[in-house]
C-alpha cells in the first residue's frame, strides 16, 4: 500500500468514512443504555462496529489497484475500525474485567486473550507506521500483510467458530470477502510491479 498515497486524504472521503463511523459508535454506546447490562451490550456493539469496518479495510487491501482514493479509503477504514477496537477493549477490559489481566486471562483463556492483545498490538503499529512512515520498505510489506492476515483469522476464529448470533454472519461476511479479495488478486493481477502494495517481494 502506497502509504504517501493513503494519507492524501479528502473531505468527502473523511466524511464519507467518519459518518459512518460516528453514528454506529453512538448507537453502540446510547442503545445498551436500554438494557441490563449495559458494559456487556457496549462491548458487543462496539466488535460489531470494529468488524464493519475492518471488512471493507481488508477488500481494499487485497483488491487489485492502488489508486489514491482506494489507498486513502483503505487507512480510514483501517484506522476507524482499530478506533472501534480500542473502544471495545476498554469496556472489556476496563469495565467488565475491572482493569484485571489475571481476570482476562482466567476469563477467556490464554490463547484467546493473548490473540486479543496481539491483535490490538500488532494493529495499533501497523497504523502508526501508515501514518507516520514516508514510503513502504519490504519489511513493512511483510508486516502489513502479515497483519490483514493474522487479525481476520484471530476474528474468524473469535466471531464464526466460538460465538454465535449476529457477530457469526458478521464473520462469515468477512470471511467471504477477504477469500474473494483474494481470488480476485490472485487471478486478476499479472504484473509484479501492481502487487507490491499487498504481497511481498
Amino acid at each position: 500500500m502506497n502509504a504517501l498515497l493513503a494519507r492524501t486524504t479528502t473531505l468527502n472521503r473523511f466524511a464519507n468514512t467518519f459518518v459512518p463511523f460516528a453514528l454506529m459508535m453512538s448507537a453502540s454506546l446510547i442503545i445498551p443504555e436500554t438494557f441490563p447490562d449495559i458494559a456487556h451490550r457496549r462491548a458487543m456493539f462496539t466488535i460489531w462496529t470494529t468488524m464493519a469496518f475492518l471488512i471493507p479495510s481488508l477488500c481494499l487491501f487485497f483488491v487489485p489497484g492502488d489508486s489514491e482514493a482506494q489507498s486513502n479509503y483503505w487507512l480510514l477504514c483501517w484506522t476507524f475500525g482499530f478506533l472501534a477496537l480500542v473502544s471495545h477493549f476498554y469496556f472489556t477490559i476496563a469495565v467488565i474485567f475491572h482493569g484485571s489481566l489475571q481476570e482476562v486471562y482466567a476469563q477467556q483463556g490464554p490463547i484467546i486473550a493473548t490473540s486479543n492483545f496481539v491483535d490490538l498490538g500488532w494493529w495499533g503499529f501497523d497504523l502508526l507506521l501508515a501514518w507516520l512512515v514516508a514510503g513502504e520498505p519490504r519489511w513493512i510489506r511483510y508486516e502489513r500483510f502479515g497483519a490483514h492476515l493474522y487479525i481476520p483469522l484471530t476474528f474468524f476464529i473469535s466471531a464464526v467458530i466460538i460465538k454465535h448470533g449476529f457477530v457469526r454472519g458478521l464473520g462469515i461476511v468477512m470471511t467471504v470477502a477477504l477469500l474473494l479479495s483474494l481470488l480476485l488478486h490472485r487471478y486478476l493481477v499479472r504484473d509484479d510491479s501492481t502487487t507490491l502494495r499487498s504481497v511481498p517481494s
